[in-house]
């Protein structure tokens, strides 16, 4: 029967471990643009359908043999929130039936695949699955990111033409660097996920080449954050820099012997960190001007892209077409959300289900923004809300506060040792990513690199804290 344990153990680390590797080669496929445009839809279909059919199995394996994901601290509202999901799918089967099959597949395998971790493994054995994942994204990010940083500096800039009646753009064009990616804002928000992930590497690494190429690493995912443009980039940046430093402040002040109370203590920490926040800001401009007069030392900017013919090419100017040329300063969200909402009071119990919110707003408000223009809602938790209603929305507000407050309780608590560290850049990353909610489509229905970042580091997060918990 042991016998049986262990090699059920040792097979699910196995594909657990397989499937992330491929979650993240699939999502790749999408966002690297050089083999975006390559790739058909059917065959990125076929690619997603078969991640997602492994990721399922898995998930049916660890049910029938150990059952990790019934043990994770607090899965049950998870659980709740699926289930809400799939009632509003009944609820909203005649505007469509298989988007929402394939999302609650998606949902599943982040919440029962990526979000649980083992809590019979060993901390040795997460460190090192933290290790190969961060591994990855810091070798990606760093090639696809100096790849992005020549295209502007040689100011190459055109669109490519991905279907007769759509393009997308690569390189820098209107005022702000798309690289290589096809989302800047997405890419940008890994970057910062990136960063932490250096951060903590150059912490705990011993090698001095190792050490200096983590910083390299670091100064270019910067550079491609403040030359990328995304506002939801630097407001996520500065929030979890205020947050990060604010503890790491905190527990040296706890071994240093500093005559002040501890409301002056408190009002010092949140001084410094609220003015690290600022920094970040205001470090974001200053490179991005300093990196506006460089080009002209490479040489003459591309006249021509080799994949199709640039429709428009742009000296250096750091000016966003879209921002200072508009004088809607949201780009068009407030409209967006106004339009989420008008469907969310419609539909406040159970909402419009997650994949048929588009199609049910062309139905029934046709004149609505969402419908004419058929955007997505651009915000995570306003996007949960008029796909769910009120009762997903709150069985996932109940499970966030119950996370929230475990790990604050050991931030606050918790003795600074490497095991402290891992739990802060785990909830680093989570904060990263939700602020980038704000404004993105992330976290819920969306197959992203930072769904994947965001539910593991949950994880680890919660399988540290748990494990530090007896210790203080």
């Amino acid at each position: 029967m042991n016998l049986r344990k262990y090699a059920s153990k040792d097979v699910y680390k196995f594909l657990r471990k397989a499937y992330i590797t491929a979650f993240i080669g699939a999502v790749l496929t999408r966002v690297l643009l050089p083999i975006a445009i390559l790739e058909t839809q059917t065959v990125n279909t076929l690619v997603f359908s078969a991640v997602a059919i492994f990721g399922a199995s898995i998930v049916c394996f660890d049910f029938f043999t150990q059952r990790i994901f019934l043990k994770q601290k607090n899965v049950v509202w998870l659980m709740l929130f699926l289930a809400a999901c799939a009632i509003s799918s009944v609820i909203n089967a005649r505007f469509g039936v298989l988007g929402n099959v394939r999302n609650l597949v998606w949902l599943a395998i982040s919440f029962f695949l990526l979000y649980p971790v083992d809590a019979e493994l060993s901390r040795t054995e997460v460190k090192k699955e933290i290790k190969y994942v961060s591994n990855i994204l810091i070798l990606v990010w760093f090639v696809a990111c100096t790849a992005s940083l020549a295209m502007f500096f040689l100011q190459f800039g055109c669109y490519v033409d991905v279907l007769p009646d759509s393009f997308t753009r690569l390189g820098f064009v209107e005022g702000r660097l798309f690289g290589i990616f096809e989302d800047p804002n997405y890419a940008a928000s890994v970057a910062i996920v990136v960063i932490i992930f250096l951060i903590f590497n150059i912490k705990t690494s011993k090698n001095v080449a190792l050490k200096a190429f983590y910083g390299l690493n670091i100064a270019v995912n910067f550079c491609y954050i403040t030359l990328s443009g995304s506002r939801t980039a630097e407001l996520a940046a500065a929030v979890t820099a205020v947050l990060g430093l604010y503890f790491v402040l905190l527990k040296r002040f706890e071994t240093v012997n500093i005559r002040l109370n501890r409301a002056l203590k408190q009002i010092a920490l949140i001084v410094i960190s609220l003015t690290c926040g600022l920094s970040v800001f205001l470090s974001v401009n200053i490179t991005r001007k300093g990196l506006a007069y460089l080009p002209q030392f490479v040489g003459t900017p591309f006249e021509q892209a080799s994949i199709s013919d640039a429709r428009l090419k742009k000296h250096v100017n750091m000016n966003r077409d879209d921002v200072v040329n508009s004088t809607d300063v949201s780009n068009c969200r407030f409209k967006i959300w106004e339009s989420a909402l008008e469907l969310f009071l419609s539909a406040p119990i159970f909402g419009t289900s997650p994949r048929n919110m588009r199609v049910y707003a062309k139905e029934l408000f046709p004149n609505g923004f969402i419908a004419q223009r058929a955007y997505a809602v651009h915000n995570a938790y306003l996007d949960v809300f008029t796909s769910t209603g009120v009762v997903g929305a709150v069985f996932l507000i109940v499970f966030f506060v119950k996370y929230l407050i475990f790990v604050f309780k050991h931030l606050f608590l918790a003795p600074a040792d490497e095991n402290y560290y891992i739990v802060l850049i785990s909830f680093a990353i989570v904060v990263a990513v939700a602020v980038s909610a704000f404004f993105l489509s992330e976290i819920f229905f969306v197959n992203t690199i930072n769904v994947l970042t965001f539910w593991l580091s949950m994880g680890y997060s919660g399988y540290f804290a748990k494990a530090e918990a007896k210790n203080w």
